[in-house]
């Protein structure tokens, strides 16, 4: 099996506006996948499989999506996807995703999306805090970007035989004055559901995947 890229490199990689340097928070985690980097990169995009698998944001509100008016939106994040993450800070409680708290409601926004394709076995998206769902006080205080990276390895099956998997890379950088306060309160939670999320998608795909064989 191919490691994984060290937790402690992605402690030091910027997001697109928030160096390193300057992040008053960062969490970080990374997951090798023994899945098509296609089926890694579809399966996180799509916002309606979240329920059958993430314990930390177990479902999500697609508030809007760029070309659409109204009706049924599309639950496939792109560039310029407005959505509310309806968060369980506490994912570890139970085995199963459980109804989120309507309290830890959080307002995204994607800012890139570059999907892997047949010549580039890579992809990256990237959501932030919505500044115009959070307001302009709000949007002052606090700012938070979070990247995806996923990229095809070579891993070894439990067969001994090598083929194609996907290493995620996922970190998130916060400032303002209300990152100190989101760092003191529940930095050591962030941390813990930043792995629970790699691993539950790692599980729920490799467990499709099988399923297929």
């Amino acid at each position: 099996m191919t490691a994984p890229t060290p937790k402690s490199a992605l402690a030091t990689m910027p997001t697109p506006n928030i160096p390193a340097s300057e992040a008053v928070g960062h969490c970080q985690s990374v997951a090798i996948i023994d899945a098509p980097l296609q089926e890694v990169w579809d399966t996180l995009m799509d916002t309606s499989t979240f329920p059958s698998w993430n314990r930390f944001v177990p479902a999500v509100t697609i508030r809007e999506q760029p070309g659409c008016e109204g009706g049924d939106l599309s639950p496939v994040l792109q560039a310029g996807t407005k959505m509310t993450y309806h968060v369980n800070m506490k994912p570890t409680s139970s085995s199963q995703p459980q109804r989120a708290q309507a309290s830890n409601d959080t307002p995204l926004v994607v800012t890139e999306c570059d999907p892997p394709s047949e010549s580039k076995k890579s992809g990256r998206i990237v959501w932030v805090l919505d500044k115009q769902a959070q307001g302009r006080i709000m949007s002052s205080l606090l700012a938070a970007e979070r990247v995806h990276e996923f990229v095809e390895v070579d891993i070894q099956d439990e067969q001994g035989q090598m083929r194609k998997g996907t290493e995620v890379r996922n970190w998130e950088a916060q400032n303002g004055a209300l990152a100190y306060v989101v760092r003191w309160m529940v930095g050591a939670q962030l941390e813990v559901n930043f792995e629970v999320w790699l691993q539950d998608l790692k599980e729920y795909v490799e467990k499709q995947r099988k399923a297929r064989e």
